[in-house]
């Protein structure tokens, strides 16, 4: 698979979902720094980012595709917005979930009428039964490894340079990459001198290994499950994210815990770990407090209630 994802592709994206998604909120958040800001993306449909890339892909599909049904492999939000994208086009959908799914990510999909699947410890080796699965003939939406779902999350990026014109710097959590990859492409277009920082969990470090030449280990009991998994071989974020990333950082557990007391506390949001990340390398000095104008994007929600009383 090819790094084909340009502007004309996240441009046609953005038409593409404007009948069903609103822009997300860019919220001053004085108290990291006076230029920061923070793109609410928990505040999407399906209170997660993937809603933008699962639309735009299952829309894109023609009537066939669409009538072989939908497999998809997800740690959860993808999974959500699959569901919900399915449901919309009228196409059934199969989710295979890794059986440590929050229960709220798995509920959010059954809402949709979409058929779940636990199955696999961990992410990795649920995508691998997923793709299994997906050569008797069902339509596989990758939840990175997509160029229609990679420009549906590219939207993020015009959306922030549309509302914020000074911006100078914006984080994005980094899982396998397709949230970066399309945010990447379309502030690099827009503006080739805006720095983007991808932020990774300490224990889901895979871009932060591809990105420097590291080798640090995967910890799969983390916050931060929505970031779990390595990257598929061969993935098309890759060649994006060396080309368009300034820097990928990590943050800790803490580091996370405490961003998601302070999103509740201070800023008044619920935020899932994954989702949370920027915030931590702003709080701690992982991306340094210099001025920059910065969005960080909080890319999800959905966080589970017991882990949030635990959190808090």
């Amino acid at each position: 698979m090819t790094d084909r994802v340009n502007i004309g592709d996240i441009v046609i994206a953005q038409h593409r979902l404007r009948a069903h998604l609103r822009p997300t909120p860019l919220e001053s958040a004085a108290e990291l720094g006076p230029g920061v800001h923070l793109k609410l993306e928990n505040a999407n449909l399906t209170h997660s980012f993937k809603i933008r890339g699962a639309l735009n892909a299952i829309l894109s599909l023609d009537a066939e595709a669409r009538a072989k049904g939908i497999i998809a492999a997800s740690s959860g939000n993808h999974a959500g917005a699959v569901a919900y994208a399915a449901h919309l086009c009228g196409a059934s959908a199969e989710i295979l979930m890794p059986v440590s799914t929050p229960k709220k990510k798995v509920n959010g999909v059954r809402r949709y009428g979409a058929k779940t699947v636990l199955t696999g410890d961990n992410y990795d080796q649920t995508e691998a039964e997923g793709l299994r699965r997906a050569k008797s003939g069902m339509t596989w939406v990758s939840p990175y490894n997509d160029a229609r779902v990679i420009a549906g999350a590219g939207t993020i990026g015009i959306e922030i340079v549309a509302e914020l014109p000074q911006v100078e710097r914006v984080l994005v959590p980094v899982g396998g990459g397709g949230l970066i990859a399309g945010v990447a492409t379309a502030l690099k277009a827009l503006d080739p001198g805006i720095e983007v920082i991808g932020v990774n969990a300490q224990s889901a470090p895979a871009m932060y290994n591809v990105f420097h030449g590291s080798d640090r280990p995967q910890v799969w009991e983390t916050l931060a499950e929505a970031l779990s998994g390595e990257i598929e071989t061969g993935s098309m974020t890759v060649p994006i994210c060396k080309r368009c990333l300034d820097d990928v950082v990590l943050v800790s557990e803490a580091q996370i815990a405490a961003a998601m007391r302070f999103l509740v506390e201070v800023q008044g949001w619920v935020v899932e770990g994954g989702g949370a990340v920027g915030v931590a390398a702003l709080l701690q000095g992982a991306v340094p407090d210099d001025g920059k104008v910065t969005a960080a994007v909080v890319s999800g929600g959905n966080v589970e209630p017991d882990t949030l009383r635990r959190i808090l």
